[in-house]
C-alpha cells in the first residue's frame, strides 16, 4: 500500500486565536462549571466534573445496530459504528453537545474526542488510515467559526495517533436542518451532497467517519457512499452521542 498523501489542511482563522484570548479571560471571570450539576471545574476540557462523566449511559453496540438497520443506505455503506453515550433530550448529553455546536466553545472537541477513543479501543478494531468529519457547507462554517465534528475527529486522531482531514471530504451544496425530518426525508436532504475532494487520500484506506450525533445515519451513510464511490477499502463511523428512538 503507498503512503498517505500529503493532506492540505484548512487555514486557522485569526478570529480563533482570538476567541482562545476571550475564553481564558472569561476564565477568570467566570470559572467553569459543570453542565451537568454546576459544580465548580478546576479546568474546562471536558465540561462535566467526574461524577456527572461517569453518570452517563454509554451506548450498547445492539442499539447501534438496530438503528442503522433501519435505513438500506447504511446497511450499505457503513462497515460498523461506534458510539460513546446514549443522547438524553434535555438532559446532560444534550447540554454537552449543544455547548459544543452552539457555544462557541471549539476547544471542548478535543476533549470529547479523546473520549471517543474509548468504544473505539474497547471494539479491538483494526486502526483507521485517515479520520474525516462530516463537513459542514462554507456558509455555515463561516457563521459558526468551526466544525464542531472536526474538532471532535482531531481530538479522537491525536488518541489514536491517526491522521485527520478536513478538505478530503467536503459539503458541495446547503442542506436543510435535519432535526425536523422524517428517516426518508432526512436522506434525500444529504444524498449527493458531499464530494471527495482527493480520491488518491481514499482509495485503498481504512476510513473513520466523525459526526456529533447519530439519529438515523442518513447523514453518515450519504458521505460513506461518495467515499465507497472513491474506492475506500472499509468505512467506519464514530458519533459522539447515540438518539435512542
Amino acid at each position: 500500500m503507498h503512503d498517505l498523501p500529503r493532506l492540505p489542511t484548512s487555514p486557522i482563522p485569526m478570529v480563533q486565536a482570538g476567541r482562545a484570548a476571550c475564553e481564558a479571560l472569561l476564565g477568570l471571570v467566570y470559572p467553569p462549571r459543570c453542565v451537568g450539576c454546576g459544580a465548580r471545574l478546576v479546568e474546562e476540557q471536558v465540561p462535566l466534573c467526574h461524577r456527572c462523566l461517569h453518570r452517563l449511559e454509554r451506548a450498547e453496540a445492539t442499539e447501534i445496530d438496530t438503528l442503522l438497520a433501519r435505513l438500506p443506505e447504511a446497511r450499505d455503506t457503513i462497515d460498523g459504528a461506534f458510539v460513546l453515550w446514549l443522547f438524553d433530550a434535555g438532559g446532560t448529553v444534550q447540554r454537552v453537545q449543544h455547548l459544543l455546536k452552539y457555544g462557541n466553545r471549539p476547544r471542548i472537541g478535543l476533549a470529547l474526542g479523546a473520549l471517543m477513543a474509548v468504544p473505539y479501543r474497547h471494539s479491538n478494531a483494526v486502526l483507521p488510515d485517515l479520520i474525516l468529519p462530516i463537513p459542514l457547507f462554507r456558509t455555515r462554517r463561516y457563521e459558526r467559526g468551526y466544525n464542531q465534528s472536526a474538532m471532535l475527529a482531531l481530538g479522537l486522531g491525536r488518541t489514536l495517533g491517526v491522521p485527520t482531514s478536513e478538505t478530503v471530504l467536503v459539503r458541495g451544496r446547503a442542506t436543510r436542518s435535519q432535526t425536523h425530518l422524517s428517516r426518508r426525508r432526512r436522506w434525500e436532504n444529504v444524498a449527493d451532497a458531499f464530494t471527495v475532494t482527493t480520491p488518491d487520500a481514499v482509495a485503498g484506506r481504512r476510513i473513520l467517519l466523525i459526526d456529533d450525533v447519530l439519529t438515523t445515519g442518513a447523514t453518515l451513510a450519504a458521505a460513506a457512499a461518495v467515499l465507497r464511490r472513491a474506492s475506500a477499502a472499509a468505512i467506519h463511523t464514530a458519533t459522539l452521542a447515540l438518539t435512542r428512538s
